[in-house]
């Protein structure tokens, strides 16, 4: 047997329960919804149940077709945090307990090889992931699943996942992006408001803080106002910084809360400026007037999937400037009919 799979065949006449694997991090967690709407389009029937890391576990549960999302504690345990270990073994034994006729894997690491793994298939049922070339620099991942997928070169992560659910479910690829969010998520009071994501999981990725600072001023001198969000110590005295250089009362910090408060916060922004992370991705997928910032690494595979609501700029060491921020926002803002923070319309 190869891919792509030919449907009916050995798991039956079509698939009634699946398990994807896709464990972190939160941006590629966004760019999968997409495929899980294709999935669920292709088989409306379908139980879907999505094993992720807990931290990013909002993100499984916004998309309105998730049958269950098993809430992985591993970050936890990797930090040895107390009863970590022994929640994990909790979340893998109710895992075990449903029999899939797949299990899918577009992450393909050795440790969503290995959840997939301890899962349960249903007779002639399959673990499907990447090739050893494609694990992620983790080959013997490869080693813990039935088919292989290629992973097509220099394809968007979006696109990617598409084509990877293509194979396996005979979805269309071809189809409009569909999210899945459930409205609820977006439900927000739209305000005269922008947010700058301006952390990452990584420093190589941010953005000059003095870059922001000439950026922000900018936007609060056309009128609006800044929230900024942050998830660490570091972060909030970054933005504590930006905070005390601009004048008062044109912008705050984000309320500190889940996934689901940071939906709804984007969801009713005028206007996202972020870099290569979550809260951008996110922002796209609400479709959200969206400046996404590159610096260290390199747009193609990360960048928005709505053209006509987002720029990128950067990428690959090419570091924007201020100057050229200012210019994508009001571009941006024209082509989603928004009117400009200077005060013209598109």
């Amino acid at each position: 047997m190869k891919l792509p799979l030919r449907w009916p065949g050995p798991q039956g006449p079509q698939p009634r329960r699946v398990l994807l694997v896709q464990l972190s991090a939160m941006g590629d967690q966004v760019q999968t919804l997409p495929a899980v709407s294709d999935i669920l389009a292709r088989w409306p029937g379908l139980e879907l149940h999505w094993a992720v890391d807990q931290r990013f576990a909002d993100i499984a549960r916004m998309h309105a077709g998730v049958h269950r999302v098993h809430a992985l504690p591993l970050k936890a345990v990797q930090q040895r945090r107390r009863g970590a270990l022994r929640e994990l073994l909790r979340e893998l034994r109710e895992l075990r307990r449903t029999r899939f006729d797949l299990a899918w894997d577009p992450q393909s690491v050795l440790k969503s090889a290995l959840v997939a793994r301890v899962a349960r298939l249903a007779p002639g049922g399959l673990r499907v992931g990447y090739r050893a070339a494609d694990c992620g620099g983790e080959p013997l991942a490869a080693r813990l699943f039935d088919l292989h997928f290629q992973r097509p070169a220099g394809a968007h992560g979006t696109l990617g996942r598409r084509l990877f659910a293509q194979a396996v479910f005979d979805t269309d690829s071809t189809r409009p992006i569909r999210y899945g969010i459930r409205d609820a998520m977006a439900v927000a009071r739209p305000g005269n408001y922008a947010v700058l994501a301006h952390g990452a999981s990584k420093p190589e990725k941010l953005w000059p803080q003095a870059h922001w600072l000439e950026l922000g001023a900018a936007l609060i001198e056309a009128g609006l106002e800044l929230v900024l969000p942050w998830g660490n110590e570091t972060e909030q005295r970054r933005a504590q910084q930006c905070l005390a250089a601009w004048p008062a009362g044109h912008a705050r910090l984000a309320a500190r809360g889940g996934l689901p408060d940071m939906a709804r916060l984007i969801a009713g922004a005028r206007l996202v400026v972020g870099v290569d992370s979550g809260f951008s991705h996110l922002a796209a997928a609400l479709g959200r007037p969206l400046v996404m910032l590159f610096t260290s690494t390199g747009p193609e595979l990360f960048s928005p999937e709505c053209p006509e609501r987002s720029i990128t700029l950067g990428g690959d060491g090419d570091i924007p400037t201020p100057a050229q921020a200012a210019q994508a926002v009001s571009q941006v803002l024209a082509a989603a009919g928004e009117p400009d923070p200077a005060g013209q319309t598109s």
